[in-house]
């Protein structure tokens, strides 16, 4: 008799929820935790408040991909033709963007450690809620009473993803803080590429001075720093993104489901 391999061992071991994974899991294998009841029409499924917060999620994330847009295009090649500008952009999605923006930060000499590891932060959290907007915005209708959808990723793999109202008003909270965090990257990253020199004013001469890459170093990154270093303790403190139910509650709610209809 042939034995049984690992793989097929592990296959043959429904795959349960532990109720420790957040706002995005793989789909549960074991069918006896689909819901009782199905719906789906998303104005009977969801709240006003559910679907008003998915839309301002989605315009939310709209303003960050413009930015990073922004960031990725116009200011690392400020220096470039407007054909190349403009075409750069049209090329490169937000992920690519985000990847030559982490790969300038190796090669910048402006910016110190702390303002590099600030902004890889930042950065690190745009990726990962990206994947939460893109399961928002498509999904599909599946356990609504449980604030549950269910949504196939770009690598074909089915996941489920929270939609309750707490899941939806946390995740919007993040990317509120990621924006104006973006906000003040943006002011390093062109002192970085020298796409955007501060300076003063001498009001006796009337000339505009700008600051040395001294004055940068020395005062402009490390305050602009500090500033994105306190929006993120800020973020941190915000409510923390739901976790999903573990397998024994939802049976139990299925199983009241089932004894109530």
């Amino acid at each position: 008799m042939k034995k049984p391999t690992k793989t097929s061992a592990r296959m043959a071991v429904k795959r349960l929820p532990s109720g420790q994974e957040v706002m995005k899991r793989k789909t549960p294998s074991d069918t006896e935790l689909r819901p009782k009841r199905f719906e789906s029409d998303p104005k009977k499924a969801y709240t006003p408040e559910q679907l008003a917060e998915i839309g301002a999620i989605s315009l939310k994330w709209n303003q960050i991909e413009a930015h990073i847009d922004f960031l990725g295009s116009f200011i690392l090649y400020n220096k470039s033709p407007f054909w190349l500008i403009i075409t750069t952009n049209e090329v490169l999605s937000t992920n690519k963007k985000l990847s030559l923006l982490e790969e300038s930060l190796k090669h910048a000499k402006l910016l110190d450690e702390k303002a590099k590891n600030c902004i890889h932060g930042c950065f690190s959290e745009i990726a990962q809620c990206r994947s939460y907007r893109n399961a928002i915005l498509h999904h599909q209708i599946y356990d609504h009473e449980k604030g549950i959808g269910s949504y196939v990723d770009e690598s074909k793999y089915s996941f489920q993803i929270l939609v309750s109202i707490d899941a939806l008003r946390t995740l919007y909270n993040i990317l509120s803080s990621l924006l104006e965090e973006l906000r003040e990257i943006d002011l390093l990253f062109r002192m970085e590429m020298d796409a955007q020199r501060p300076g003063r004013l001498d009001t006796v001469t009337g000339k505009f001075h700008r600051f040395s890459d001294g004055d940068l170093k020395s005062t402009l990154i490390p305050e602009g720093t500090k500033r994105i270093l306190a929006l993120q303790a800020a973020r941190v403190n915000l409510q923390k993104l739901p976790q999903f139910p573990d397998a024994e509650l939802i049976r139990s709610i299925n199983a009241r489901d089932e004894s109530q209809a």
